[in-house]
């Protein structure tokens, strides 16, 4: 059996999800890859999260075991398997960047990142901040202290249990990774509170997002 590339602990995972234009999104994806839709619907998700007890091919490097990563993804089918495409992930390490971008053809980029969790008896509260050059940008959600695997005709279980993910290679072809995780349970959100530039980080296209309604948070 073929080892896995990487294998890791996701944790303290949260999603702030928008509507987005559905050109806009198929825009992202690679030729032949179709945007995908709930209920006749394309969106986007700012992903952060903390990576732990990460492994390549079974290793694990000195001072690359754990790292908070943030990432920017569209939504899309891989043939009949939901997966995403992301926009730009960002992670607090230049090796790690250049390692994604160069060998791997992902849109890694180096950012100051921070995550700060903190557990209490009536909930969970997950705070990052981010940034390019300094921890500008800041997500802040607080979830209830239980959690249950949603059902799978939830627009939760759409969002999260997401099978592959697609690129274009850099010769304009679509190229796969799988993704393998058991399902996750989320809680029930509390509060939220973000200030994200995303025509900033992500380029003047997604720059509505800064107007836009508050999204719906998973975590």
């Amino acid at each position: 059996m073929t080892r896995p590339f990487l294998i890791a602990h996701w944790s303290n995972v949260v999603l702030l999800t928008f509507e987005a234009p559905e050109e806009l999104v198929r825009a992202q994806v690679a030729p032949g890859v179709e945007p995908d839709r709930w209920n006749g619907k394309t969106h986007v998700s700012l992903v952060a999260l903390e990576m732990r007890d990460v492994r390549l091919r079974g290793w694990r490097i000195l001072g690359f075991a754990a790292h908070p990563q943030v990432n920017f993804r569209v939504y899309a089918r891989h043939g009949a398997h939901p997966a995403v495409t992301f926009v730009r992930e960002l992670v607090p390490s230049r090796i790690i960047a250049a390692v994604g971008r160069l060998r791997y053809g992902e849109p890694f980029q180096a950012a100051r990142i921070s995550a700060r969790v903190v557990a209490g008896t009536d909930g969970v509260s997950a705070e990052y901040r981010f940034g390019l050059d300094a921890p500008r940008h800041r997500l802040v959600v607080t979830g209830s202290r239980d959690s249950a695997v949603p059902a799978a005709s939830t627009f939760e279980h759409y969002l999260k249990e997401r099978t592959y993910g697609v690129r274009t290679d850099r010769h304009g072809r679509p190229r796969a990774f799988r993704v393998e995780h058991p399902p996750w349970a989320i809680r029930k959100i509390v509060s939220v509170d973000y200030a994200v530039d995303f025509g900033t980080l992500y380029g003047p296209a997604w720059e509505f997002l800064n107007r836009a309604p508050d999204g719906q948070t998973l975590r």
